[in-house]
């Protein structure tokens, strides 16, 4: 994944961000839970030197950055509580996921949506155990659908119905196969116009 942080400059060039991602575990290595380690590009850049193609050179792209950074993909077991008297979790604390389908930051706003609502409404015995009752089962989904990949499990699905490559992605899918899967998504997460309309719940 590649996409620009800022404008096209007079020498024609942008900041970039851009994502490699391995399987650490194909490779022997492990996951470490540090979001601030820097990455060696020795591990991952020859997994990547073929990726040259007629519009971006990946390699070259990569080979022009100072410093890479190294996240795990990593996220935890859906929990069974997350109020405890008057102290409650949301975001990441209540449901780190994987960083799939645009969603830690979103769920997080859409917990603080749904938690100043109930509280509002509710107060604050009635409000938190409101608030949990509608965002933990939600989150919990969404952390296990984040683990199959979310939206992005489109993407196995094509390795698995055309691993010698295909040219047409009708050859791949059925037609409204691919927006069924992202509306399933939304639905889930909660980013359908319902949803949103009715403040995340």
């Amino acid at each position: 994944m590649a996409y620009p942080l800022s404008e096209v400059g007079d020498d024609g060039m942008c900041t970039v961000n851009w994502i490699a991602e391995l399987d650490r575990r194909a490779f022997g290595m492990t996951n470490r839970e540090d979001w601030n380690r820097r990455g060696n590009f020795n591990d991952f850049m020859p997994h990547f030197e073929d990726w040259v193609f007629d519009w971006l050179d990946i390699p070259a792209m990569c080979r022009q950055t100072d410093t890479a950074f190294e996240f795990p993909m990593i996220d935890r077991d859906p929990l069974e509580r997350w109020t405890f008297g008057s102290v409650t979790l949301l975001g990441d604390a209540a449901h780190p996921m994987y960083p799939i389908g645009s969603n830690g930051a979103s769920q997080a706003i859409i917990d603080g949506l749904v938690l100043a609502d109930a509280l509002v409404q509710d107060g604050v015995a009635a409000g938190l155990a409101r608030y949990e009752a509608e965002r933990r089962p939600r989150t919990s989904q969404i952390v296990l659908s984040n683990r199959k990949h979310g939206p992005e499990r489109v993407m196995d699905l094509a390795e698995q119905r055309a691993p010698s490559g295909f040219t047409d992605v009708n050859e791949v899918f059925a037609p409204g196969e691919l927006e069924e899967v992202a509306a399933q998504y939304r639905q889930l997460a909660g980013f359908d116009l319902d949803s949103i309309l009715k403040g995340g719940k």
